[in-house]
């Protein structure tokens, strides 16, 4: 599956030759390399489970130099999935500098759920689209747990919601563990791990929702934390 960008738009970087920052996601559960299909892990309530989809959107990234500025990056939306190897390596073009912090937003900002259906990265062909009215799936993680009284024993997890009171885009800011010398290119490596999703939360009680809700707002507030530099 390929993942393509939306709103690839031209970055006029006053002064500066526009710069590359690779940035490279990593997908874990508790620590453990994430694998989808058969692979068994355990949630903090005790439920074993695995993970057959997990797959989220990034967006409004921009980055903080020494000097506490914040420098946007072009306006760009790119779909996360563990199934493929190339949506977990983004590019960012930014002007040359010293940096010390990173920001994104885990999902799609309101005036894009708003539009309706589009094309590129939020291309209802990705199944992250619910309808005008809901807006997007900002994060996603399906699989099945013996704990789930759900057909099939499943676990369904679709994170959504862009209007008061249930808001489901969180904001992650992360502070490198050292100053990132961008010129001509650099590289930052992420990892994404999906246990926090389940903090004080059993598949006993609550094995899946797709709408809007108190429920996904939590889960929401649990995985603004999942990302971490690992390097």
């Amino acid at each position: 599956m390929r993942y393509c960008l939306l709103l690839i738009s031209l970055f006029v970087l006053k002064g500066a030759k526009a710069q590359t920052l690779q940035l490279n996601l990593n997908h874990t559960v508790n620590g453990v390399p994430m694998a989808l299909g058969n692979t068994t892990y355990l949630n903090a309530a005790g439920d074993t489970f695995n993970i057959t989809v997990f797959r989220y959107y990034l967006s409004n990234f921009s980055v903080t130099d020494i000097a506490g500025n914040t420098i946007k990056a072009a306006p760009e939306c790119f779909l996360v999935s563990e199934d493929s190897l190339n949506s977990k390596r983004i590019t960012l073009k930014l002007p040359e500098g010293r940096y010390k912090g990173l920001s994104f937003m885990i999902g799609i900002d309101s005036l894009l759920n708003c539009t309706g259906a589009q094309s590129g990265a939020l291309d209802p062909i990705y199944g992250m689209f619910w309808t005008w009215n809901s807006g997007y799936i900002m994060a996603k993680l399906e699989g099945t747990s013996p704990s789930s009284h759900l057909p099939g024993h499943i676990i369904e997890f679709h994170i959504g919601g862009y209007r008061a009171p249930h808001i489901t885009q969180r904001i992650v800011n992360l502070t490198l563990p050292q100053t990132l010398v961008l010129k001509s290119s650099a590289k930052i490596n992420l990892t994404a791990d999906a246990y926090t999703w389940f903090n004080g939360i059993s598949f006993r009680q609550v094995a899946g929702f797709m709408t809007p809700g108190t429920a996904a707002d939590r889960i929401a507030d649990n995985y603004q934390h999942m990302f971490s530099v690992k390097n």
